[in-house]
């Protein structure tokens, strides 16, 4: 008996908490529909101006987000004002490889004359009728060529490689191997 009377008590419960939750959704049902369609504040909103440079704002911070950064250098590393020993010696390497330079000329009594000319990073032998980065080669004299070059006829004399830059110059008598302890 004690049980039939708990089973009426639990349906009598979840009656009454649907007829509560029925009365609060009425309630903020009622509450929504008392919020104005135009806000008290509309005077005090944004101006057209104001409003398109947020808009402008909000599409420049859209495109960065897409940004793709090419950089060829690490942006953390640290010292990016002061260039490393690594950092100078590939700008001197790259002055060299932009350079077209004279190393040598081969001029034989008898037989055909050579030039030995360096660009890119490459070292090539030219004779006389060749073309080379700067133009055709038209002589070959001790220490220099003659070429033309959009009509003019010009002269590359002998060149040395250029000396490092004092920074990264090594030391006669020392090597990569050698180590200096400080103890």
């Amino acid at each position: 008996m004690e049980a039939k009377y708990l089973k009426d008590f639990v349906i009598a419960m979840i009656i009454l908490s649907l007829i509560l939750l029925v009365v609060k959704d009425m309630n903020l049902n009622s509450k929504t529909r008392m919020i104005p369609l135009e806000s008290k504040y509309k005077k005090l909103a944004l101006g057209e101006q104001l409003l398109n440079q947020i808009h402008d704002l909000e599409n420049s911070i859209n495109q960065r987000k897409d940004f793709v950064f090419t950089v060829t250098k690490d942006p953390l590393e640290q010292n990016l004002i002061v260039k490393t020993i690594k950092d100078l010696e590939l700008q001197w390497k790259e002055e060299v490889e932009k350079m077209v330079r004279l190393e040598s000329t081969i001029v034989p009594e008898n037989g055909e004359k050579h030039a030995v000319i360096s660009y890119g990073g490459e070292t090539k032998i030219y004779s006389i009728g060749d073309t080379f980065p700067k133009g055709k080669i038209t002589e070959i004299k001790s220490g220099e060529i003659s070429y033309v070059a959009n009509g003019k006829t010009l002269t590359l004399p002998l060149q040395k490689l250029p000396e490092k830059p004092a920074a990264i110059k090594q030391t006669p008598g020392t090597s990569k191997t050698t180590r200096e302890y400080n103890w």
